[in-house]
Protein backbone atom coordinates (compact mmCIF):
# COMPACT_ATOMS: atom_id res chain seq x y z
CA UNK A 1 0.00 0.00 0.00
CA UNK A 2 1.46 3.36 -1.05
CA UNK A 3 1.49 5.89 1.76
CA UNK A 4 -0.41 9.15 1.35
CA UNK A 5 0.57 12.45 2.89
CA UNK A 6 -0.82 15.96 2.76
CA UNK A 7 0.98 18.36 0.46
CA UNK A 8 1.60 20.61 3.44
CA UNK A 9 4.39 18.28 4.54
CA UNK A 10 6.00 18.06 1.12
CA UNK A 11 5.74 21.37 -0.75
CA UNK A 12 6.58 25.03 -0.47
CA UNK A 13 3.97 27.50 -1.71
CA UNK A 14 4.69 31.12 -2.61
CA UNK A 15 1.64 33.34 -3.07
CA UNK A 16 1.91 36.21 -5.54
CA UNK A 17 2.22 39.85 -4.51
CA UNK A 18 -0.37 42.58 -5.06
CA UNK A 19 1.73 44.76 -7.37
CA UNK A 20 0.46 48.30 -7.92
CA UNK A 21 -1.58 48.58 -11.10
CA UNK A 22 -0.24 52.12 -11.56
CA UNK A 23 3.02 50.49 -12.73
CA UNK A 24 1.34 48.14 -15.24
CA UNK A 25 1.86 48.69 -18.98
CA UNK A 26 1.56 46.87 -22.31
CA UNK A 27 4.68 48.37 -23.87
CA UNK A 28 7.27 45.77 -22.73
CA UNK A 29 8.62 48.17 -20.13
CA UNK A 30 9.90 46.25 -17.12
CA UNK A 31 9.23 42.58 -16.40
CA UNK A 32 6.27 40.46 -17.52
CA UNK A 33 3.69 40.13 -14.74
CA UNK A 34 2.02 36.74 -14.38
CA UNK A 35 -1.72 37.17 -13.87
CA UNK A 36 -4.39 34.45 -13.53
CA UNK A 37 -5.13 34.29 -17.27
CA UNK A 38 -1.42 33.77 -18.01
CA UNK A 39 -1.07 30.47 -16.14
CA UNK A 40 -2.90 28.44 -18.78
CA UNK A 41 -1.77 30.32 -21.88
CA UNK A 42 1.88 30.41 -20.76
CA UNK A 43 2.79 34.03 -21.47
CA UNK A 44 2.02 37.52 -20.21
CA UNK A 45 1.38 40.74 -22.14
CA UNK A 46 1.26 42.85 -18.97
CA UNK A 47 4.50 44.41 -17.77
CA UNK A 48 5.49 45.87 -14.41
CA UNK A 49 7.81 48.87 -14.39
CA UNK A 50 8.50 49.56 -10.74
CA UNK A 51 10.37 48.34 -7.69
CA UNK A 52 9.87 44.71 -6.68
CA UNK A 53 11.05 42.09 -4.20
CA UNK A 54 13.23 39.50 -6.02
CA UNK A 55 11.50 36.76 -3.99
CA UNK A 56 8.60 37.09 -6.43
CA UNK A 57 10.69 36.39 -9.53
CA UNK A 58 9.55 33.38 -11.57
CA UNK A 59 11.74 31.37 -13.95
CA UNK A 60 11.02 28.89 -16.72
CA UNK A 61 10.07 25.52 -15.27
CA UNK A 62 8.38 26.84 -12.13
CA UNK A 63 4.99 25.25 -11.38
CA UNK A 64 2.20 27.83 -11.11
CA UNK A 65 -1.44 27.57 -10.00
CA UNK A 66 -4.21 30.04 -10.88
CA UNK A 67 -6.32 30.63 -7.80
CA UNK A 68 -9.47 32.26 -9.22
CA UNK A 69 -12.06 30.95 -11.68
CA UNK A 70 -10.58 27.78 -13.14
CA UNK A 71 -7.91 26.31 -10.89
CA UNK A 72 -5.30 25.72 -13.61
CA UNK A 73 -1.78 24.41 -13.07
CA UNK A 74 1.14 24.43 -15.50
CA UNK A 75 4.86 24.92 -15.85
CA UNK A 76 5.86 28.48 -16.67
CA UNK A 77 7.80 28.90 -19.93
CA UNK A 78 7.35 32.62 -20.53
CA UNK A 79 10.77 33.72 -19.32
CA UNK A 80 11.79 35.70 -16.25
CA UNK A 81 8.64 37.26 -14.78
CA UNK A 82 6.97 38.51 -11.59
CA UNK A 83 4.31 36.59 -9.65
CA UNK A 84 1.15 38.66 -9.24
CA UNK A 85 -1.59 38.15 -6.66
CA UNK A 86 -4.03 35.21 -6.95
CA UNK A 87 -1.33 33.10 -8.59
CA UNK A 88 0.97 30.89 -6.55
CA UNK A 89 4.16 28.98 -7.18
CA UNK A 90 4.45 25.45 -5.78
CA UNK A 91 7.52 23.27 -5.59
CA UNK A 92 8.84 20.29 -3.72
CA UNK A 93 10.22 21.04 -0.26
CA UNK A 94 12.56 18.04 -0.57
CA UNK A 95 13.27 16.60 -4.02
CA UNK A 96 14.44 13.34 -2.46
CA UNK A 97 10.87 12.78 -1.21
CA UNK A 98 8.68 14.37 -3.90
CA UNK A 99 9.51 14.64 -7.60
CA UNK A 100 8.16 17.90 -9.08
CA UNK A 101 7.33 16.27 -12.40
CA UNK A 102 5.27 13.65 -10.58
CA UNK A 103 3.58 16.45 -8.62
CA UNK A 104 2.70 18.28 -11.85
CA UNK A 105 0.94 15.19 -13.20
CA UNK A 106 -0.97 14.65 -9.96
CA UNK A 107 -2.24 18.17 -9.31
CA UNK A 108 -4.67 18.90 -12.22
CA UNK A 109 -7.30 16.32 -11.28
CA UNK A 110 -7.09 17.21 -7.58
CA UNK A 111 -7.51 20.93 -8.30
CA UNK A 112 -10.53 20.22 -10.53
CA UNK A 113 -12.12 18.24 -7.68
CA UNK A 114 -11.64 21.24 -5.38
CA UNK A 115 -12.96 23.57 -8.11
CA UNK A 116 -16.14 21.51 -8.55
CA UNK A 117 -16.77 21.50 -4.80
CA UNK A 118 -16.06 25.22 -4.27
CA UNK A 119 -19.18 27.40 -4.01
CA UNK A 120 -19.19 30.75 -5.78
CA UNK A 121 -21.51 33.71 -6.21
CA UNK A 122 -19.45 35.12 -9.06
CA UNK A 123 -15.89 33.71 -9.18
CA UNK A 124 -14.50 30.65 -7.40
CA UNK A 125 -11.49 31.26 -5.16
CA UNK A 126 -8.78 28.75 -4.23
CA UNK A 127 -6.90 29.07 -0.94
CA UNK A 128 -3.39 27.93 -0.04
CA UNK A 129 -5.01 25.99 2.81
CA UNK A 130 -7.00 23.90 0.31
CA UNK A 131 -3.86 23.16 -1.71
CA UNK A 132 -2.00 22.11 1.43
CA UNK A 133 -4.83 19.74 2.37
CA UNK A 134 -4.49 17.73 -0.86
CA UNK A 135 -3.40 14.15 -0.16
CA UNK A 136 -0.75 12.74 -2.47
CA UNK A 137 0.44 9.12 -2.82
CA UNK A 138 4.18 8.93 -2.17
CA UNK A 139 5.89 5.82 -3.52
CA UNK A 140 9.68 5.88 -3.66
CA UNK A 141 11.30 8.74 -5.57
CA UNK A 142 12.46 6.25 -8.23
CA UNK A 143 8.88 5.07 -8.79
CA UNK A 144 7.64 8.68 -8.91
CA UNK A 145 10.12 9.49 -11.67
CA UNK A 146 9.12 6.34 -13.55
CA UNK A 147 5.42 7.24 -13.32
CA UNK A 148 6.10 10.79 -14.55
CA UNK A 149 8.12 9.42 -17.48
CA UNK A 150 5.32 7.02 -18.52
CA UNK A 151 2.67 9.76 -18.32
CA UNK A 152 4.94 12.10 -20.31
CA UNK A 153 5.12 9.56 -23.12
CA UNK A 154 1.33 9.23 -23.22
CA UNK A 155 0.98 13.04 -23.34
CA UNK A 156 3.58 13.27 -26.12
CA UNK A 157 1.59 10.76 -28.21
CA UNK A 158 -1.57 12.85 -27.75
CA UNK A 159 0.25 16.00 -28.85
CA UNK A 160 1.63 14.28 -31.96
CA UNK A 161 -1.87 13.19 -32.96
CA UNK A 162 -3.19 16.72 -32.44
CA UNK A 163 -0.36 18.15 -34.56
CA UNK A 164 -1.11 15.61 -37.30
CA UNK A 165 -4.80 16.60 -37.30
CA UNK A 166 -3.86 20.28 -37.53
CA UNK A 167 -1.54 19.53 -40.48
CA UNK A 168 -4.35 17.66 -42.24
CA UNK A 169 -6.64 20.70 -41.92
CA UNK A 170 -3.86 22.98 -43.16
CA UNK A 171 -3.32 20.68 -46.14
CA UNK A 172 -7.00 20.97 -47.11
CA UNK A 173 -6.91 24.77 -46.84
CA UNK A 174 -3.80 24.88 -49.03
CA UNK A 175 -5.36 22.45 -51.54
CA UNK A 176 -8.49 24.60 -51.80
CA UNK A 177 -6.43 27.72 -52.59
CA UNK A 178 -4.28 25.78 -55.06
CA UNK A 179 -7.31 24.46 -56.96
CA UNK A 180 -9.57 27.51 -56.82
CA UNK A 181 -7.50 30.54 -55.79
CA UNK A 182 -8.51 33.29 -53.36
CA UNK A 183 -12.34 33.27 -53.14
CA UNK A 184 -12.55 37.06 -52.83
CA UNK A 185 -10.18 38.18 -55.61
CA UNK A 186 -11.02 35.12 -57.79
CA UNK A 187 -7.70 35.15 -59.71
CA UNK A 188 -8.71 32.15 -61.83
CA UNK A 189 -11.75 33.96 -63.17
CA UNK A 190 -14.42 31.46 -62.16
CA UNK A 191 -18.02 32.43 -62.83
CA UNK A 192 -19.83 34.04 -59.89
CA UNK A 193 -23.40 33.76 -58.65
CA UNK A 194 -25.27 34.97 -55.62
CA UNK A 195 -25.86 32.43 -52.89
CA UNK A 196 -29.63 32.51 -53.49
CA UNK A 197 -29.01 31.41 -57.08
CA UNK A 198 -27.19 28.25 -56.00
CA UNK A 199 -28.72 27.47 -52.58
CA UNK A 200 -31.97 27.38 -50.66
CA UNK A 201 -32.12 29.03 -47.23
CA UNK A 202 -34.20 27.98 -44.28
CA UNK A 203 -34.69 29.49 -40.83
CA UNK A 204 -36.03 27.53 -37.91
CA UNK A 205 -39.73 27.62 -37.05
CA UNK A 206 -39.89 30.72 -34.84
CA UNK A 207 -43.63 30.61 -34.27
CA UNK A 208 -45.32 29.85 -30.97
CA UNK A 209 -44.36 26.23 -31.62
CA UNK A 210 -40.63 26.98 -31.14
CA UNK A 211 -39.33 24.59 -28.43
CA UNK A 212 -39.22 25.92 -24.88
CA UNK A 213 -37.43 24.56 -21.84
CA UNK A 214 -40.26 22.18 -21.04
CA UNK A 215 -39.89 20.59 -24.51
CA UNK A 216 -36.29 19.52 -23.94
CA UNK A 217 -35.76 15.81 -23.20
CA UNK A 218 -32.84 13.47 -22.47
CA UNK A 219 -33.04 11.80 -25.89
CA UNK A 220 -35.07 12.22 -29.04
CA UNK A 221 -34.61 14.51 -32.05
CA UNK A 222 -31.46 16.65 -32.06
CA UNK A 223 -32.01 20.34 -31.23
CA UNK A 224 -28.93 21.92 -32.79
CA UNK A 225 -27.49 25.09 -31.23
CA UNK A 226 -24.43 27.28 -31.78
CA UNK A 227 -22.36 25.28 -29.25
CA UNK A 228 -22.62 22.34 -31.63
CA UNK A 229 -20.70 24.21 -34.36
CA UNK A 230 -17.03 24.48 -33.42
CA UNK A 231 -14.24 25.59 -35.78
CA UNK A 232 -16.20 24.58 -38.87
CA UNK A 233 -17.27 21.14 -37.62
CA UNK A 234 -20.10 19.63 -35.61
CA UNK A 235 -19.42 18.88 -31.96
CA UNK A 236 -21.75 16.94 -29.70
CA UNK A 237 -20.07 17.37 -26.32
CA UNK A 238 -23.23 19.18 -25.26
CA UNK A 239 -26.49 18.14 -26.88
CA UNK A 240 -30.15 19.07 -26.55
CA UNK A 241 -33.08 17.03 -27.78
CA UNK A 242 -36.80 17.50 -28.38
CA UNK A 243 -39.53 14.88 -28.65
CA UNK A 244 -40.61 13.44 -31.98
CA UNK A 245 -44.05 14.90 -31.26
CA UNK A 246 -42.64 18.44 -30.92
CA UNK A 247 -40.49 17.90 -34.04
CA UNK A 248 -43.56 16.87 -36.06
CA UNK A 249 -45.34 20.10 -35.04
CA UNK A 250 -42.56 22.32 -36.49
CA UNK A 251 -42.97 23.52 -40.06
CA UNK A 252 -39.39 24.33 -41.02
CA UNK A 253 -35.78 24.34 -39.78
CA UNK A 254 -35.48 20.56 -40.16
CA UNK A 255 -32.05 19.30 -41.12
CA UNK A 256 -31.19 17.04 -44.02
CA UNK A 257 -27.93 15.25 -44.71
CA UNK A 258 -25.30 17.52 -46.35
CA UNK A 259 -27.09 20.73 -45.33
CA UNK A 260 -24.78 23.51 -44.24
CA UNK A 261 -25.56 25.19 -40.92
CA UNK A 262 -24.23 28.67 -40.19
CA UNK A 263 -24.33 30.81 -37.04
CA UNK A 264 -26.00 34.21 -37.40
CA UNK A 265 -25.51 35.82 -33.97
CA UNK A 266 -22.68 36.15 -31.46
CA UNK A 267 -19.92 34.08 -33.03
CA UNK A 268 -20.65 34.84 -36.68
CA UNK A 269 -20.37 32.62 -39.75
CA UNK A 270 -19.29 29.44 -38.00
CA UNK A 271 -20.29 26.91 -40.62
CA UNK A 272 -20.47 23.10 -40.62
CA UNK A 273 -21.86 20.32 -42.81
CA UNK A 274 -24.67 18.30 -41.29
CA UNK A 275 -23.22 14.86 -41.93
CA UNK A 276 -23.13 12.90 -38.67
CA UNK A 277 -24.73 10.10 -36.65
CA UNK A 278 -28.06 11.96 -36.46
CA UNK A 279 -30.42 11.59 -39.42
CA UNK A 280 -32.13 14.93 -38.83
CA UNK A 281 -32.56 17.67 -36.27
CA UNK A 282 -34.03 21.11 -35.65
CA UNK A 283 -32.01 24.35 -35.59
CA UNK A 284 -32.27 27.02 -32.91
CA UNK A 285 -32.92 30.70 -33.60
CA UNK A 286 -29.23 31.65 -33.96
CA UNK A 287 -28.64 29.27 -36.88
CA UNK A 288 -29.66 29.13 -40.53
CA UNK A 289 -29.72 26.18 -42.93
CA UNK A 290 -28.01 26.59 -46.31
CA UNK A 291 -29.09 23.83 -48.72
CA UNK A 292 -26.91 23.79 -51.87
CA UNK A 293 -28.48 23.02 -55.26
CA UNK A 294 -26.54 19.86 -56.01
CA UNK A 295 -26.52 20.47 -59.78
CA UNK A 296 -24.79 23.82 -59.28
CA UNK A 297 -22.63 23.76 -56.15
CA UNK A 298 -21.15 21.00 -54.03
CA UNK A 299 -21.75 21.13 -50.27
CA UNK A 300 -18.14 20.14 -49.46
CA UNK A 301 -16.78 22.83 -51.78
CA UNK A 302 -19.17 25.48 -50.38
CA UNK A 303 -18.28 24.52 -46.81
CA UNK A 304 -14.57 25.00 -47.54
CA UNK A 305 -15.28 28.28 -49.33
CA UNK A 306 -17.33 29.75 -46.44
CA UNK A 307 -14.72 28.63 -43.89
CA UNK A 308 -11.79 30.05 -45.86
CA UNK A 309 -10.04 32.94 -44.13
CA UNK A 310 -10.97 35.62 -46.74
CA UNK A 311 -14.69 34.75 -46.65
CA UNK A 312 -14.74 34.43 -42.85
CA UNK A 313 -13.18 37.88 -42.51
CA UNK A 314 -15.69 39.36 -44.92
CA UNK A 315 -18.78 37.80 -43.32
CA UNK A 316 -17.66 38.83 -39.83
CA UNK A 317 -17.07 42.40 -41.04
CA UNK A 318 -20.55 42.83 -42.53
CA UNK A 319 -22.18 41.45 -39.38
CA UNK A 320 -20.62 43.89 -36.91
CA UNK A 321 -23.09 46.79 -37.18
CA UNK A 322 -25.56 45.88 -34.43
CA UNK A 323 -25.05 45.91 -30.65
CA UNK A 324 -25.02 42.10 -30.87
CA UNK A 325 -23.06 41.06 -34.00
CA UNK A 326 -25.37 39.31 -36.45
CA UNK A 327 -25.68 38.22 -40.04
CA UNK A 328 -29.00 38.42 -41.85
CA UNK A 329 -30.56 36.09 -44.38
CA UNK A 330 -30.60 38.88 -46.98
CA UNK A 331 -26.84 39.47 -46.54
CA UNK A 332 -26.11 35.80 -47.13
CA UNK A 333 -28.53 35.43 -50.02
CA UNK A 334 -27.09 38.39 -51.92
CA UNK A 335 -23.47 37.38 -51.27
CA UNK A 336 -21.66 36.48 -54.51
CA UNK A 337 -19.52 33.34 -54.56
CA UNK A 338 -17.30 31.84 -57.22
CA UNK A 339 -18.78 28.72 -58.82
CA UNK A 340 -16.15 26.57 -60.58
CA UNK A 341 -17.26 23.67 -62.81
CA UNK A 342 -18.80 20.78 -60.88
CA UNK A 343 -15.98 18.49 -62.08
CA UNK A 344 -13.46 20.66 -60.19
CA UNK A 345 -15.66 20.81 -57.11
CA UNK A 346 -16.07 17.02 -57.08
CA UNK A 347 -12.31 16.58 -57.46
CA UNK A 348 -11.87 18.65 -54.30
CA UNK A 349 -14.59 16.68 -52.50
CA UNK A 350 -12.78 13.42 -53.22
CA UNK A 351 -9.57 14.82 -51.72
CA UNK A 352 -11.49 16.01 -48.64
CA UNK A 353 -13.09 12.60 -48.13
CA UNK A 354 -9.71 10.85 -48.22
CA UNK A 355 -8.21 13.31 -45.72
CA UNK A 356 -11.27 13.15 -43.45
CA UNK A 357 -11.08 9.33 -43.45
CA UNK A 358 -7.44 9.60 -42.40
CA UNK A 359 -8.37 12.12 -39.70
CA UNK A 360 -11.09 9.79 -38.41
CA UNK A 361 -8.49 7.05 -37.95
CA UNK A 362 -6.17 9.47 -36.15
CA UNK A 363 -9.01 10.67 -33.91
CA UNK A 364 -9.87 7.08 -33.03
CA UNK A 365 -6.22 6.51 -32.19
CA UNK A 366 -6.16 9.72 -30.15
CA UNK A 367 -9.23 8.58 -28.19
CA UNK A 368 -7.53 5.26 -27.46
CA UNK A 369 -4.43 7.12 -26.29
CA UNK A 370 -6.54 9.35 -24.03
CA UNK A 371 -8.14 6.26 -22.49
CA UNK A 372 -4.71 4.71 -22.06
CA UNK A 373 -3.33 7.88 -20.44
CA UNK A 374 -6.32 8.06 -18.08
CA UNK A 375 -5.96 4.40 -17.16
CA UNK A 376 -2.22 4.78 -16.60
CA UNK A 377 -2.77 7.85 -14.44
CA UNK A 378 -5.38 6.09 -12.30
CA UNK A 379 -3.17 3.03 -11.85
CA UNK A 380 -0.12 5.17 -11.13
CA UNK A 381 -1.72 7.14 -8.33
CA UNK A 382 -3.29 4.00 -6.85
CA UNK A 383 0.19 2.52 -6.63
CA UNK A 384 -0.47 -0.12 -9.30
CA UNK A 385 2.35 0.86 -11.65
CA UNK A 386 5.43 -1.03 -10.57
CA UNK A 387 8.84 -0.24 -11.98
Amino acid sequence: MVKQESLKKNVKILSGFAFSSSCFNNDSLGLPLIRIRDVKRGYSDTYFNGEYNPNFLINNGDILIGMDGEFNVSRWNGGLALLNQRVCKINSADDTQLDEHYLLHYLPKQLKIIERNTPAVTVKHLSVTKINEIKIPLPSIEVQKYIAEILDRAEALKQKRQQALALADEYLRATFLDLFGDPITNPKGWGKQTMIQVCDFENGDRSSKYPSGSDLVESGILFLNTKNIVNGFLSFKETNFITEQKFSELSRGKLQKNDLVITLRGTLANCAIFDCKYNTGFINAQIMIIRPHDDKINSVFLHALINSSPIQSYLKSIGQGAAVPQLTASQLKSFEVMVPPKTEQIKFEQIVKKVEALKAKMQTSETEIEHLAKSLSQKAFRGELVK
